[in-house]
């Protein structure tokens, strides 16, 4: 009987908030990734949906638009938006580490990051033909599908950066206060060009 009673008030017993870095590793598998675990935690923590459409439409939408033709151009774009949701689910950004700035009544945390982001440039020398046309060059879809090209070979480097977070007091949950939308995060880690 006391090991059921002990079980029970364990589980009613508030999970503990996330840190500064576990939040922020919460919000990037979930923007940047994706990642439907991490959805539900973070709808779990703020109480309330955070997404009202699929992470694949959204990053389909930042990339390729609301074009409802059906031609190479926009299946080109299409292509695009299925290799940049690739990528993005690939950066991998994680926390590497937090400085408090509390002020007065609000506890704030700088946390620093850090992704796995495509290397264009080492992409780019290794490339066998010096003929490929350019991102952007004559052609659009031939840029289009540079780009595609080089998304898929590219190899890492990492690309560092750091976010605000902030809560009112030891029992609230860590906040973002200047996190970028998904279309900013597209083009700071993936470098596409407008």
């Amino acid at each position: 009987m006391f090991f059921l009673l002990w079980v029970a008030s364990a589980a009613s017993a508030q999970a503990p908030v996330p840190t500064p870095e576990q939040s922020f590793d919460l919000f990037a598998r979930f923007m940047l990734e994706g990642d439907a675990d991490a959805e539900a935690q973070v709808a779990t923590l703020t109480g309330m949906p955070v997404r009202t459409e699929r992470w694949e439409d959204a990053v389909d939408r930042m990339v390729a638009g609301d074009s409802l033709a059906d031609d190479a151009r926009t299946r080109a774009g299409r292509e695009l938006s299925r290799q940049v949701a690739l990528a993005l689910r690939q950066t991998h950004c994680r926390s590497t580490g937090s400085e408090r700035q509390d002020n007065g009544d609000v506890q704030i945390a700088i946390v620093a990051y850090a992704c796995r982001v495509p290397d264009y440039a080492q992409a780019k020398e290794r490339r066998s033909d010096d003929a490929a046309p350019e991102p952007g060059d004559e052609d659009e879809l031939a840029g289009v599908n540079e780009v595609i090209a080089l998304l898929q070979r590219a190899p890492k480097r990492v690309h560092t950066g750091s976010v605000t977070l902030a809560r009112g007091d030891e029992n609230d949950v860590w906040a973002p206060q200047d996190l970028p939308p998904l279309h900013q995060w597209i083009q700071l880690l993936l470098a596409l060009p407008e």
